[in-house]
């Protein structure tokens, strides 16, 4: 009799343990992406199943990083700006698995150079759209010098901020931005404060 309550009992907890693991997965086996930085509903950080070279990318990974982005900061849109694909084909099999899934996704570039400059505006305004709007995740390869100026260009178009207030609610960090690309790419960004600023003035002073 005794053997039995026992049994019946190491019963019980694995039951116990199967029926928990996933809520202890979200803790445990959900990390947050590297890179990652809050504000406001707005998050950037690396590609979701950002790994070592040469793939960069890990589909076991980004479904645990897409699920605790999902259930624990609620996000209901990535911003895809690199491995947009390998995101995409990913939260595919989420909501085949989970049918109450409901994450939207959008694919989106920013490149350097003055002639990309119009370009990157709409990407900018588009982010400012969404801030305020919907708990977002914004990501490129590394977390650190793309998602940065998009969201970066984002604050500024949505609360007409300086570039360096701007910078600063992106989780930007000056030492990503030391060389010449990265600094042409920010640059971007820096430049359309500039010009919000002056078209600010020229109206207040009409005004």
């Amino acid at each position: 009799m005794r053997k039995l309550i026992i049994f019946v009992l190491l019963l019980m907890v694995a039951f116990a343990i199967m029926y928990m693991r996933p809520v202890l997965a979200y803790g445990q086996d959900h990390p947050v992406p590297r890179n990652f930085h809050e504000y406001s509903g707005a998050m950037k950080g690396t590609v979701p199943g950002f790994v070592k070279k040469p793939t960069y990318f890990s589909s076991k990974m980004a479904q645990e990083q897409l699920l605790y982005l999902y259930h624990e900061k609620n996000v209901r849109l990535i911003i895809s700006l690199d491995h947009c694909e390998n995101v995409k084909k990913v939260l595919k099999r989420i909501a085949k698995k989970h049918h109450s899934f409901d994450m939207q996704h959008i694919c989106r570039k920013i490149v350097r150079g003055k002639k990309y400059y119009e370009r990157n505006i709409t990407l900018f305004e588009e982010v400012a759209n969404a801030i305020g709007n919907v708990n977002f995740y914004i990501h490129c390869r590394y977390g650190a010098h793309r998602a940065v100026t998009a969201l970066t260009g984002g604050w500024i178009a949505k609360q007409k901020l300086t570039f360096e207030e701007a910078f600063v609610n992106a989780g930007g960090k000056k030492r990503n931005f030391r060389y010449k690309t990265s600094k042409e790419l920010i640059g971007h960004a820096r430049r359309y404060a500039k010009e919000l600023m002056e078209l600010e003035v020229k109206y207040d002073f009409k005004d």
